[in-house]
């Protein structure tokens, strides 16, 4: 009982910082170029249960058939017999099926999506031969995984968990829609991509806020006072005319200033968000920069991509899933209650 406890503890703990990340994107609903946030949770490693007093007796090791299924990059295994074990932060866990892809370097991984077509593997786990051996490999995966089954003794009868942990907060880069402003320094990227933006202490950050407007110094600049950069540096826009091409070249009074520094990040999936709607790589992470495809216009803003209905009805949802965990430690406390008290009188 003291295990369910735990275990219906760490469900409303997670169920919380979910909660929180809704709640966040529901407070830029209207804010502009913001991404939603997406709340990855996982269990905490599944162990393997033995019976009390039980006997060990070796158990022989047959040929046992997995059921192994691919689309397109994603490897997803099955196994009756035995368990595939997964390296975790946390330990090893001993699972049934497990659902991965092969890395860059040849792991074999779990994943997860940030918006884009590709997966992303960072931070993520590696399937293992249940030596300590991370799986690489690439062809007969099916084989590879057949060699690998962990089959326990026979005093093994299942595994368990510890509950559920929060596993990571990963941005939805999917592009909002373009609202109409007519204004000459709202921008907004069409495709891909992040304006480059300076502070005063030369700090590199990422924005999809095109909101700019010009500084006392004739800088374009944003709404906070940080510098647009340009591919030669700050772009400084003295006249009446401004055009803005969808290249990023910023013509004044027909004479051409300046050309947007516009990029795209293949390693988006290490910017953080640091508020006032900016993005900086994670610690320790060079920004792997690759042409913007995308195209730049004048006149136009990009809304939020945060789908108030969808986040509404998946908040209700998550409040009724903390409802039942509390009813469940409420339970389990009154089982308690009536062991210490009734059957102890016994």
């Amino acid at each position: 009982m003291n295990r369910g406890l735990y275990i219906s503890a760490t469900s409303l703990s997670a169920n919380q910082k979910r909660l929180e990340v809704l709640a966040n994107n529901l407070a830029n609903v209207n804010t502009t170029g913001f991404k939603k946030d997406v709340s990855l949770t996982e269990t905490f490693p599944e162990k393997l249960l033995a019976k009390l007093n039980g006997v060990q007796r070796p158990r022989l090791r047959g040929e046992t058939e997995i059921t192994y299924e691919t689309d397109g990059e994603v490897h997803t295994a099955t196994t009756t017999e035995g368990y595939f074990v997964v390296e975790t932060p946390m330990g090893n866990s001993y699972v049934k099926s497990i659902r991965f892809i092969v890395d860059d370097e040849g792991y074999l991984r779990t994943f997860y999506q940030d918006g884009r077509e590709g997966y992303r593997t960072d931070y993520e786990n590696f399937i293992t031969d249940g030596r300590g051996n991370r799986l690489q490999g690439v062809g007969d995966i099916e084989g590879i995984l057949q060699d690998i089954i962990n089959y326990p003794p026979s005093h093994i009868v299942g595994t368990m968990n510890a509950g559920v942990k929060f596993q990571k907060i990963v941005t939805n880069f999917t592009q909002g829609n373009l609202i109409e402003t007519g204004s000459t320094l709202d921008l907004a990227l069409n495709g891909s991509g992040f304006f480059k933006i300076m502070d005063e202490e030369g700090n590199t950050y990422y924005t999809r806020d095109g909101s700019f407007v010009i500084d006392q110094d004739g800088i374009l600049s944003t709404l906070r006072g940080e510098r647009v950069q340009g591919l030669n540096g700050d772009i400084v826009i003295q006249g009446e005319e401004v055009v803005i091409g969808t290249n990023g070249e910023v013509v004044v009074d027909g004479n051409v200033v300046g050309i947007l520094d516009v990029v795209d990040l293949e390693n988006r999936e290490f910017l953080r968000k640091i508020g006032d709607n900016l993005y900086q790589m994670a610690e320790d992470v060079e920004p792997e920069e690759i042409p913007f495809e995308g195209e730049i216009l004048q006149g136009y803003l990009e809304g939020s991509n945060v789908n108030a209905i969808e986040e509404l009805v998946e908040m209700v949802t998550l409040l009724r899933e903390y409802e039942a965990g509390q009813k469940a430690i409420r339970l389990q406390d009154e089982m308690l209650e009536k062991a210490s008290n009734e059957i102890g009188r016994v």
